[in-house]
C-alpha cells in the first residue's frame, strides 16, 4: 500500500505534476525505491496522489528525460541505475568499464555485412576507396534496456572470417585479438545530438531525447583498425577528463 508524503500535500501552490515528479523523486533519492525497482503503474500513481493520468505522465516522462527512470515496453517502469563515470584518462572498452563498475552488459550483433568503402569511410580508416569493409551493427543493453547503438567499421583483411555468434559470444576486440589483431589506443571525439527515429525506437526514449554522439578510431600500434560510431544514451553515461 503506497501512501503520499507530507511534502506532497503541501505543497499546494505546485503544479501538481511537479509535485508529483518531487514526490517520485523523493523516493528514489531516500532509497525507498532502489535501483532496478519496478514502480507503480499510472493509475496506482493516480489513486496514491488524487491526480488525473495526464499528470502522471507528464510526471513520469520528465523523471525518464532526467534520468531516474527507465520504461521497458511490456515490463514496466524501473528506477534507473547511477549513471556511469567513464573516465577519459585511458583506453577502455564499454564491456570492461561497466563490468569493473558491476553492471551486467551485453552487446548484440544487430546486422553483419561487407561494404565497399566510399571516398569519407576510406578516409578514416587510411585505406583505398572500394576497400571491402566490415559492417557489425550492434545494441548495447544491461538488465535494464539499452544504452548505445554502435557501428564499427573494419577493414575486411585485418579478420575476414569474423562472424555473429563469434561477436556476441567473445567481443569485437577479443574476436580481433583471436584473428591476430591486437587493439591498444584510440581516439575518440564527442559532442551532443538528439536521437532520430530508428535511435528513439531501439533506445527505448522519446525522439529528440538528448544523447552523446561518439566515434572512434581505434588503433593496433600505429594501424587504424576499426572506425566507430555510437549514440549513447545522455542519461546512462557522464564523461570525466582528469587534468594534471
Amino acid at each position: 500500500m503506497y501512501t503520499v508524503g507530507d511534502t506532497f500535500m503541501t505543497m499546494s501552490h505546485t503544479p501538481k505534476y511537479v509535485q508529483v515528479k518531487e514526490e517520485i523523486r523523493r523516493r528514489i533519492r531516500s532509497k525507498e525505491w532502489t535501483a532496478g525497482c519496478r514502480i507503480p503503474v499510472e493509475s496506482e500513481f493516480c489513486e496514491m496522489f488524487g491526480v488525473s493520468r495526464i499528470t502522471v505522465r507528464k510526471a513520469l516522462e520528465e523523471l525518464q528525460m532526467e534520468g531516474y527512470l527507465v520504461k521497458i515496453q511490456g515490463k514496466g517502469t524501473f528506477v534507473r541505475e547511477q549513471t556511469v563515470e567513464q573516465r577519459l584518462c585511458k583506453f577502455y572498452s564499454f564491456s570492461e568499464e561497466l563490468r569493473r563498475q558491476g553492471i551486467q552488459e551485453q552487446a548484440r550483433v544487430m546486422e553483419l555485412s561487407s561494404v565497399s568503402a566510399d571516398a569519407d569511410l576510406a578516409n578514416h580508416l587510411q585505406i583505398v576507396v572500394g576497400e571491402q569493409v566490415h559492417r557489425v551493427y550492434r545494441i548495447r543493453c544491461t538488465e535494464h534496456g539499452p544504452y548505445a547503438v554502435e557501428t564499427s567499421y573494419i577493414p575486411v583483411n585485418f579478420a575476414p572470417a569474423i562472424s555473429k555468434d563469434m561477436i556476441n559470444e567473445n567481443g569485437l576486440y577479443k574476436t580481433l585479438e583471436a584473428h591476430g589483431v591486437v587493439v591498444d589506443s584510440a581516439r575518440e571525439t564527442f559532442k551532443a545530438i538528439n536521437v532520430n527515429k530508428e535511435q528513439s525506437d531501439l533506445l527505448n526514449v522519446r525522439i529528440d531525447a538528448a544523447a552523446i554522439g561518439l566515434t572512434r578510431t581505434t588503433y593496433s600500434g600505429a594501424v587504424i583498425v576499426e572506425y566507430c560510431v555510437s549514440v549513447v544514451r545522455g542519461d546512462f553515461f557522464s564523461y570525466s577528463v582528469e587534468l594534471k
